[in-house]
C-alpha cells in the first residue's frame, strides 16, 4: 500500500441555525503502509461549548486585543493533537486536497509532530484568524516540503502539492 499525507478540512464555526462557514479546520493525516491512520492538528487549549460563548471570546481575541499581550486570549494556547486511529472510510470522504503520495513518508510525518510537539511547548496563544489549526498545518508542511518534493520527484507516478500558508481559504 502506497503511503499517503493529506489534508481534510471541515467547517470550523458557522452561524447557528443560519450554515454560513466563517472558516475552515484543516487536518493533517497520514495512511502509513500496514494501513494505520494517523492525525494530526492544531487546537484551542480552552474549547467553548456554546457559540454565544465562542462569539464572546472571538470578539475579545480578534477584535479588541491587539496581540501585543500573548497571555490574554479565552481560547488559551494552541494546543497540537494527534491520534493513531483505525481508517474510517466515512471520514476519508469529507473534501481532502492530497499532499503526497510514495512508499516511505514516515520520516516526514514524524517530522511534522515534532514540529507540533515544539508549538506545545512555545505556548503560542491561539488566536482564530492568525494562530490556528491552519497555521499549525502549513508549519509542519512547510517543515518538510522539500524533502517531500524531492522523494516524490524520484517516485515515479508519485504526486505532490504545495502546501497552503495560513492565509489559504480553503474551498469547501
Amino acid at each position: 500500500m502506497r503511503e499517503r499525507i493529506f489534508l481534510t478540512y471541515t467547517n470550523a464555526t458557522a452561524v447557528p441555525y443560519q450554515g454560513s462557514s466563517m472558516g475552515h479546520h484543516v487536518v493533517l493525516n497520514y495512511i502509513a503502509a500496514d494501513g494505520n491512520h494517523y492525525t494530526l492538528q492544531g487546537l484551542p487549549q480552552h474549547s467553548s461549548k456554546h457559540n454565544l460563548e465562542k462569539l464572546g471570546a472571538f470578539v475579545r481575541e480578534e477584535g479588541l486585543s491587539t496581540g501585543e499581550n500573548n497571555r490574554d486570549s479565552r481560547f488559551g494556547r494552541l494546543q497540537s493533537d494527534h491520534h493513531d486511529q483505525a481508517i474510517d472510510e466515512l471520514e476519508l470522504a469529507v473534501p481532502h486536497t492530497m499532499i503526497a503520495e510514495g512508499r516511505d513518508l514516515k520520516s516526514q510525518w514524524d517530522r511534522m509532530r515534532k514540529f507540533a510537539d515544539d508549538v506545545n511547548s512555545t505556548g503560542y496563544e491561539y488566536r482564530p484568524y492568525s494562530q490556528n489549526s491552519n497555521s499549525l498545518a502549513a508549519g509542519a508542511l512547510r517543515h518538510v516540503i522539500d524533502a517531500l518534493n524531492a522523494l516524490v520527484a524520484a517516485t515515479p507516478g508519485a504526486g505532490t502539492r504545495p502546501p497552503p500558508d495560513a492565509t489559504t481559504k480553503l474551498p469547501v
